[in-house]
């Protein structure tokens, strides 16, 4: 919608001044003229833009510069008294009237341009509450026409109404005029039918060029007529408008222009978040249209259109400022890609050389970090911390998370992400990974953090679960460190698991939802909160009544039975403290012959397995850690197979798991099978909060591990033939980086 522009000329006759009809300029006089959009303002430093128009004697474009005086108020240098100029006959500026800077702002302030030695007058009407003025021109001294009051009318009131102030040069532009023409004597309008005549000495009453008169009769006193440029040149079209003998003129500038560039200001967003993310999905973008002579020009429709990003929309269109700027906002969709805003002059839209211009582009990236594809993992979990004395040997390890949004999506926005450790220490918080491209980055979303065994030292030892090895008072997961990584953002759900399938990229009640608790250091690792563990108490939305703000309770909370849309998601990840191999934790796996001894065959091979642990019956960590083993005497050979370079907790096993889990009564919750979302919902999910849903277990096994570090002593006999079989001693050699190598013997082997 294009902004009106109001003038209201008051009767002179009211004012008790009585003024007569002015002719026209004649051939050869130069013209100026000034007018002022608002032509009201308040004291307190609202502005109004000022703009010039000038003509030589032969209707050209007017050149040089033009001296504005005020007589009282501000320019935009701050003084009284501003030179400006002239391009293409035009020259505009900004103009206010603080009280508090100048005392004698109020009612009509004058404002006189001049130029070539003709001069023109404009009022700025100043209110220090509501108020206006006449905000017409005086055409000028040496240029009797007036171009904003009644041409001396007594009889008629003219109420001008105009869609925009300014037209574009040199295109089809139009303005539509609309006129409302009432009698002064008792303030009744003109009669239907009255005839109203519109004349223009520039631009046409019609798309073609020649038509500079028409006359539209009036209905309920208005009358309507569409002023176009018609492809005339930059300069001031007059207008006059006539009837039954009086008259009343404004004018309109035809303005030329030249180019439009975008312009980076300080709120222009570099990148935006998903629409549903939440987060930075808005940023106004502005260009700048100037004309040839590189000033701004103002009052000009510019339309907005957008591409790259689907879903992603601008607002359609703007009318540049004073400074020549308009700016559309950009609204991002559910699509990442690079958003490109195209600005053209409106006017020029479909011409041959259109005045346009694109801006770069806006990253729309991921924005809202999701449960969904929130991971976690260290580089290193099984670390040397108590290989030597005192322990901890200091050890670290390069934690990562990877924050992608609901889609998808790698988290394109800066993110900060907090980690917490039951042991040791660990840098936090730390900022995800921006995109600085206009795609994500293999890294684009990580967040990487530096855990070290320095600090808070030994874990928290715990009793053995069902089937784990302890030997004494010691299991493999009394050296388990829980490290967890916090993040704010939303629950999982599985959008279009409801029962009516829809798909609409947001959670429907219905839906399967993976319910959080509050993150929670869990370093007894039974699931719920014990006295001493960290938590952190964050604020949520109670879903049976969603108008009551969110709070926090001051305790740990479990899942709560709601999808939580804004809420602190969290994943852990396990570290295991490991030692030197103790060899009293030592066995092998494969039991000898009758005789006691392991007998290695002539031309063939003999393995025996072993298994050996630390003191916690976990594997030695994996960086510098091997096994050799030696032989005595010189018959045949002996190797260890072993992977001790492969990464192993070696007394347990941990899996993170997505579970189907119920409320109970008591509030408690039974945790059942893997959550199939592609299942049916249970009865009573479209209600919150739901019984039944999907949480994250921390799930601990002790199938299938070896308690240690497991290999096979390969011996291989002697070749051809020989006298009588030789036994010899197998040595077997722990190495290791961090501690002096534990040698044992292992056991007497015959080769034959």
């Amino acid at each position: 919608m294009h902004r009106l522009l109001k003038l209201t000329s008051a009767l002179l006759l009211v004012l008790g001044i009585t003024a007569c009809p002015q002719p026209p300029p004649q051939e050869g006089e130069p013209f100026v003229s000034i007018t002022a959009t608002p032509p009201s303002i308040d004291d307190k430093g609202q502005t109004s833009t000022l703009r010039v128009s000038a003509e030589d004697g032969k209707g050209a474009a007017g050149t040089g510069s033009v001296v504005l005086t005020a007589a009282a108020g501000l320019f935009e240098n701050d003084q009284k008294t501003v030179t400006l100029t002239l391009a293409d006959g035009m020259a505009t500026t900004v103009f206010k009237c603080p009280k508090a800077q100048d005392a004698s702002c109020k009612g009509p302030v004058s404002i006189q341009a001049e130029w070539d030695q003709v001069t023109a007058k404009v009022n700025v009407q100043v209110a220090t509450s509501g108020g206006g003025g006449d905000g017409g021109t005086d055409g000028g001294t040496n240029n009797p026409t007036d171009g904003g009051s009644d041409g001396g009318s007594t009889t008629f009131r003219f109420d001008i109404q105009s869609d925009k102030p300014a037209l574009v040069a040199g295109t089809g532009d139009r303005v539509v005029i609309t006129a409302t023409v009432t009698r002064t004597a008792g303030n009744t309008p003109v009669a239907d039918g009255t005839p109203i005549t519109f004349t223009t000495d520039k631009g046409s009453f019609a798309p073609e060029a020649g038509t500079r008169t028409t006359t539209v009769n009036a209905a309920g006193g208005k009358s309507s007529a569409s002023l176009y440029v018609a492809n005339d040149t930059a300069g001031t079209a007059r207008v006059t408008l006539s009837v039954l003998g009086e008259s009343h003129e404004l004018s309109y500038p035809f303005l030329g222009v030249s180019s439009m560039f975008h312009v980076v200001t300080t709120a222009t967003k570099a990148q935006l978040g998903l629409e549903s993310s939440g987060r930075e999905t808005t940023t106004p973008i502005t260009f700048k249209l100037i004309n040839a002579g590189g000033q701004a020009v103002p009052d000009i429709d510019v339309s907005f259109e957008v591409s790259g990003a689907a879903g992603a929309s601008v607002t359609p269109s703007a009318t540049t400022d004073s400074q020549g700027q308009a700016t559309t906002t950009l609204r991002a969709g559910n699509s990442v890609g690079v958003a490109i805003v195209k600005a053209t002059v409106t006017a020029t839209r479909g011409s041959v050389r259109p005045v346009d211009a694109s801006h770069p582009g806006t990253p729309i990236v991921g924005g809202k970090p999701s449960d969904v594809g929130f991971t976690v993992d260290c580089d290193k979990k099984n670390l040397g911390a108590l290989h030597g004395l005192p322990a901890p040997r200091e050890v670290t390890s390069t934690c990562k998370a990877k924050l992608v949004d609901r889609f998808g999506t790698p988290v394109g926005l800066k993110t900060p992400v907090q980690w917490y450790p039951e042991a040791g220490s660990i840098n936090s918080p730390v900022d995800s990974k921006a995109q600085t491209g206009s795609s994500p980055a293999a890294d684009t979303g990580e967040a990487s953090t530096i855990f070290t065994t320095k600090g808070i030292f030994p874990p928290y030892e715990v009793p053995p679960m069902a089937g784990e090895k302890s030997i004494g008072d010691r299991n493999p997961r009394d050296m388990v460190v829980t490290v967890i990584a916090v993040v704010a953002g939303e629950e999982y759900f599985a959008d279009g698991s409801g029962p009516d399938k829809t798909l609409n990229g947001r959670w429907d009640p219905g839906e399967w939802f993976v319910d959080l608790g509050e993150p929670l250091v869990d370093r007894n690792d039974n699931g719920v909160w014990d006295s001493g563990e960290f938590f952190i108490d964050t604020e949520r939305i109670d879903c049976t009544d969603p108008s009551k703000p969110a709070s926090r309770n001051g305790k740990w909370d479990g899942p709560n039975g709601c999808w939580d849309g804004n809420t602190q998601i969290w994943r852990p990840i396990h570290l295991v403290y490991s030692g030197t191999l103790d060899p009293n934790n030592f066995e092998l796996l494969t039991p000898a012959d009758t005789s006691g001894m392991y007998n290695v065959p002539l031309n063939g091979t003999a393995n025996v397995h072993f298994r050996w642990g630390d003191a916690h019956s976990n594997q030695m960590s994996p960086d510098t850690a091997g096994f050799t083993a030696q032989r005595s005497g010189s018959r045949g050979q002996v190797e260890v197979l072993n992977t001790a370079s492969t990464f192993g907790y070696g007394g347990f096993n941990v899996d993170y798991n997505t579970r189907v889990a119920t409320t109970q009564s008591d509030g408690t919750l039974t945790i059942g099978g893997l959550c199939d979302t592609g299942a049916p919902t249970p009865p009573g999910s479209e209600t919150s909060p739901v019984a039944t849903r999907c949480v994250r277990t921390v799930d601990f096994n002790f199938t299938g591990v070896g308690n240690g570090n497991v290999g096979t002593i390969r011996m291989t006999g002697a070749t051809g033939t020989t006298s009588a079989p030789a036994t010899s001693s197998i040595e077997l050699r722990a190495n290791h980086g961090f501690s002096p190598s534990v040698i044992m013997k292992v056991f007497d082997a015959v080769y034959q």
